[in-house]
């Protein structure tokens, strides 16, 4: 992903002298691979410790004191530390010691990094190769930034009629609906002021949460309105009134495989449209199956007990449904751009399969460093662990999801070029969620609440220069794609640029949007033959 090679062409294989505890070598592995593919040689009196992020970020690790006394010992005279971490724990003394200092002692001049850009430079003496910057942020193009306006229209309407039917209820329910329903109002006027400022993406996104929730609000309402009156029964006749989301999805995965891309822009739409139906196929995945265990343990469970997961899955069926819409407008505000020929089914194939198994690491590299240890200080299974997280952590439950909509759509599909821009749309959103797993985790040790939102981050100097080199990254790319930027690109990208001012919460959501455009960028950028190999 940072040189343009398709790793497919190659072999890699790794001669490992000493003992490697954990991921602390990533970076420095990569550095290596980097430099024996561009012909280069690191300099021999240099080396580093830190984990390699998906995003090219260099991760924390422990132990540096340590190290770097090796480090010493191997005659060794220059080290790079991941940023954020000048004072490490000694792991004999069990104090806090400033590792620059330490160095000087030590005859060593050592240095944070934060990136695999500087790491490289440092390290091997030479720069890696990367793509300028246009001066001017990437904006829409005129046409589409009419179209997607115009689709706010439409959701605006939307919202007024749920707004409508959560006021239809009784005082006690509209009580209880309140805070839901509070958010929804202050993400809907939010989106209203975002767009008289010219933010069309941000306000698009803003005013789809808002009708989502006031969605839920109003599904929430009715199911406490019918439980109350007609018993369970009753609520699981109004559920299956909202089955209709899957014949939503099934028709829409129809309709969206008839459209053929004429361009390579085209081509990165269709990627995005694909990653939001698997997201809606995810979460319709085992709902009749959820229905039917409720019903087999009615006796089992209290009466709010029931309400509630009867409310969860109706929260499920609720978001795939905005999801289904959001991929129909994505086909007419994200196609029709650009003038580079259709990729060929293969090159698609080829870059999907990069994506995919950089998804796929960050899964096992997450199950490794916080699945496995978890399990092993409760006591338990990685399979119980991952069940109880699922229920937890909503970004971690999307990132499942989104495998299981992947393997649900790949039986739909007619077509292999309609099957690789679905692979590689649902490896856009795993690869971007997993990424953010990661960071939460483990790279940034984020503070989470009761209810799993990151309220802060123990590494905030990571976290700023994680930010930085995210907007760095995905303007390189849309910059150079030039003139065949992909539309959905700057959707993610405006978005991410908006966010990162933001709360905790919304910092995470942003280094999402920025991965997303990175990703659909960099897709533009290989099939154009913009991005060149070493």
């Amino acid at each position: 992903m940072l040189s343009g090679i398709d790793p497919t062409n190659y072999e890699f294989t790794f001669s490992v002298g000493g003992r490697i505890d954990g991921p602390s070598a990533g970076a420095l592995m990569t550095i290596g691979v980097l430099a024996a593919l561009r012909g280069d040689t690191p300099r021999p009196e240099a080396t580093m410790t830190g984990t390699i992020n998906p995003d090219g970020t260099v991760g924390p690790v422990g132990g540096i004191p340590q190290k770097m006394q090796g480090a010493a010992r191997k005659g060794k005279k220059f080290v790079l530390v991941p940023i954020g971490q000048r004072y490490d724990q000694d792991e004999n003394t069990k104090q806090m010691v400033d590792v620059v200092a330490e160095g000087n002692n030590l005859g060593m001049n050592v240095q944070e990094v934060g990136n695999i850009y500087d790491a490289y430079q440092q390290i091997v003496g030479k720069p890696l190769p990367r793509p300028s910057v246009s001066p001017v942020p990437p904006q829409f193009p005129a046409r589409a930034f009419d179209n997607l306006k115009a689709k706010l229209a439409d959701w605006y309407s939307r919202y007024d009629q749920e707004r409508t039917q959560v006021k239809s209820f009784s005082a006690p329910i509209q009580q209880y609906l309140a805070s839901d329903v509070q958010y929804a109002d202050q993400a809907a006027a939010k989106s209203t002021n975002d767009l008289n400022q010219g933010l069309v993406g941000l306000a698009y996104f803003e005013i789809t949460d808002a009708v989502s929730r006031m969605r839920q609000a109003d599904a929430d309402g009715t199911l406490t309105q019918d439980y109350n009156t007609g018993g369970f029964n009753s609520a699981v006749n109004y559920l299956e009134s909202l089955a209709s989301a899957q014949s939503d999805l099934d028709s829409a995965v129809n309709e969206i495989q008839l459209h053929q891309p004429k361009t390579v822009s085209d081509a990165i739409g269709l990627f995005d449209t694909y990653s939001n139906l698997g997201a809606a196929e995810g979460l319709l995945v085992g709902v009749q199956d959820r229905i039917a265990a409720l019903r087999a343990n009615l006796s089992k469970n209290t009466r709010d007990q029931t309400l509630l997961a009867l409310m969860n899955i109706a929260e499920d069926m609720v978001s795939a449904d905005n999801y289904v819409q959001i991929a129909r407008d994505s086909v007419d505000f994200e196609t029709g751009y650009g003038s580079a020929p259709t990729p060929t089914t293969a090159k698609v194939v080829a870059v999907a399969e990069t994506l995919s198994r950089a998804g796929d690491a960050n899964l096992a590299l997450f199950d490794s460093t916080e699945i496995a240890p978890a399990a092993q200080q409760l006591g338990t299974t990685d399979s119980a662990v991952k069940n109880q997280l699922m229920g937890k952590d909503a970004d971690y439950r999307f990132t499942l999801l989104s495998s299981q909509g992947e393997q649900v759509l790949d039986q739909q599909m007619k077509s292999g070029m309609q099957e690789a821009a679905m692979l590689f749309g649902n490896a856009q959103n795993i690869y971007a969620y997993s990424s953010g797993l990661i960071a939460k985790y483990y790279s940034l040790d984020a503070k989470m609440d009761s209810n799993f939102q990151v309220t802060s981050y123990q590494n905030e100097k990571a976290l700023g220069s994680m930010l930085d080199f995210a907007d760095e990254r995905a303007k390189e790319l849309i910059t150079l794609c030039g003139s065949e930027v992909p539309v959905p690109a700057i959707l993610y990208y405006e978005n991410a640029n908006a966010l990162r001012q933001g709360s905790a919460s919304d910092q995470l959501t942003a280094l999402n949007y920025y991965w997303q455009a990175v990703a659909l960028a960099q897709a533009d950028a290989f099939m154009t033959g913009k991005f060149s190999t070493p």
